[in-house]
């Protein structure tokens, strides 16, 4: 119970395990398929798992990331209807399986779990309007850029945020191919605003990713 024993109260997480099932995915196992039927809710216990569509054969587009303590796919969990994405395990992952409708119980009888919900739909829903805008972006840099800040998050005073993303989740999360990622990431180290150590990227300050992407 300890991977979300973090982000959950101790009743809220017993509660959980006791209605949920517990599945193992390898990296690159697919946990569900765009289309599937949404009969449970996924909570991630330990890993990452991304949500990705196909626009064309041979294209991914990254529409979100997840990782340990974090509730996703829930729009479908909750109206039952079929997933808009198909959800892939970046590394070996450990996931709960909530039946559809224990989790709807679950919302009507724990405040705690409720709010928990609608407050990850709410950052959902702005993720999902921050990559509908930086696909829009004609720059790849600005596009890059936006995706490295997304990635980096809020960042303390002389704090350094290792981005442990790869090459090609930042070109498939950008809509871009992995050429350009790698060389427009280059450019970006090159004018300093990120760093470059041992094939990682790491951000020091995100002052100037912020201006370019305005």
């Amino acid at each position: 119970m300890s991977q979300i024993s973090d982000h959950f109260s101790a009743e809220l997480t017993e509660g959980l395990f006791a209605i949920g099932r517990i599945r193992s995915f390898g990296g690159g196992e697919h946990v569900f398929f765009e289309g599937d039927q949404a009969t449970f809710l996924p909570i991630i216990l330990a890993g990452k798992i991304k949500m990705v569509r196909y626009p064309e054969a041979g294209k991914e587009i990254i529409i979100g990331t997840f990782q340990a303590g974090e509730i996703f796919a829930i729009p479908p969990a909750m109206d039952g209807k079929r997933f808009p994405a198909t959800a892939v395990a970046i590394e070996n992952s450990s996931l709960l399986m909530v039946p559809r409708g224990e989790f709807l119980a679950l919302m009507e009888s724990s405040s705690e779990f409720s709010s928990l919900v609608l407050n990850r739909m709410c950052g959902i829903l702005r993720d999902r309007a921050d990559t509908v805008q930086i696909l829009a972006t004609p720059s790849a840099e600005q596009r890059v850029a936006s995706i490295i800040l997304r990635l980096t998050g809020e960042m303390n005073a002389g704090e350094v945020k290792k981005i442990t993303h790869r090459r090609q989740d930042i070109a498939e999360m950008a809509g871009l191919s992995l050429e350009t990622t790698i060389r427009t990431i280059r450019k970006l180290a090159e004018k300093g605003y990120l760093k470059i150590v041992g094939g990682r990227i790491f951000v020091e300050t995100t002052d100037h990713l912020r201006t370019l992407v305005r």
